[in-house]
């Protein structure tokens, strides 16, 4: 779908249908473009829309490049922050002369909220470089929303971890824990990844707006979002460290709870060895033992058998082994 915005006043007005280029236009939104939408732009504006493979590159060179008058920057965002398990991808954002070209293949909300604003009137939306600062800004925030939640997310499983012995997870509940610290690390890799990619896409945009001599306000813009991204990762990396203790506790639990049975067994056996022995030996089927004859041989072998339970037990609590 192609949905190009106008200016309108202070904001922004949209069309829709291929239409022709007005010398308002200042956004083209590509998204999950056709081949037609995708001509269609390419002529209007000389310029070769990248592919999604295109687009998915790992090299930066290949994401951040000028070709033609036109500057090419891909930033990976992390998407559907809203759902269970939110995914990457990847948008491409194309700066030439007074128009900003977007081509995505996901529906990030933050592309929905900044249309949404700029229709109101509320943000600065008179300049194709205004209107990529905005939607930086507004991903930005977003990136924050997922960062603080996970921060919330992650204080209720430390609590959870950290609990008494007595509401600490168990057998199921703590295969469900791993599998939450497990997914909080997947979060904190693909945010730490975003943030990367826009890192350097404001490197770049910044660079850019100085060569295409641009307000200065919006390189300030560029340059306080290069402050609020760099904040954002350093945050990121406490909570990893966070995530990776959280990980480290739950596993070292695991392990005293599993030698605290093998403790238990192996002090269940210990115990029950003598008696066993004792019952072994007058158990035996020889025609000559000595104590067969004997009147109380009987209730003494259960006594010794007793006694020998016993005593270790008795030995046991007092060293505290129990």
């Amino acid at each position: 779908m192609l949905t190009v915005y106008d200016i309108s006043g202070t904001a922004l007005a949209h069309r829709h249908d291929l239409p022709l280029l007005e010398p308002a236009t200042v956004w083209l939104d590509l998204l999950n473009p056709t081949i037609e939408e995708e001509n269609h732009v390419e002529a209007m504006l000389g310029i070769d829309i990248p592919t999604r493979d295109e687009m998915r590159e790992i090299e930066a060179s290949s994401r951040l490049y000028q070709k033609n008058g036109a500057h090419f920057m891909t930033a990976m965002l992390v998407t559907k922050l809203d759902s269970p398990w939110p995914v990457t991808s990847y948008v491409t954002f194309v700066l030439i002369k007074d128009k900003l070209v977007t081509v995505r293949y996901s529906e990030p909300y933050s592309f929905f909220m900044y249309a949404k604003r700029a229709m109101a009137g509320e943000v600065e939306c008179t300049s194709a470089p205004a209107v990529m600062t905005g939607l930086l800004e507004q991903i930005i925030d977003r990136v924050a929303d997922l960062i603080e939640r996970m921060q919330g997310d992650i204080d209720k499983l430390s609590e959870t971890v950290f609990s008494a012995d007595d509401k600490r997870p168990r057998d199921g509940a703590r295969d469900l824990t791993l599998k939450t610290v497990g997914k909080q690390g997947d979060l904190t890799t693909r945010a730490r990844e975003s943030l990367l990619s826009l890192s350097r896409l404001l490197g770049y945009f910044s660079a850019a707006c100085e060569l295409r001599g641009d307000d200065k306000r919006i390189k300030a813009r560029v340059e306080t979002a290069i402050r609020d991204v760099n904040s954002l990762s350093d945050h990121l990396n406490y909570l990893n460290g966070q995530i990776t203790f959280l990980l480290d506790a739950t596993l070292g639990f695991i392990n005293i709870d599993q030698n605290r049975i093998i403790k238990i067994i192996s002090v269940v056996s210990l115990v029950f060895t003598p008696p066993t022995l004792i019952a072994s030996i007058y158990g035996m089927n020889f025609h000559w033992i000595p104590e067969l004859s004997f009147d109380y041989g009987y209730p003494l072998a259960i006594l010794g058998m007793v006694l020998t339970a016993v005593l270790p037990l008795l030995y046991f609590r007092r060293k505290g082994w129990l």
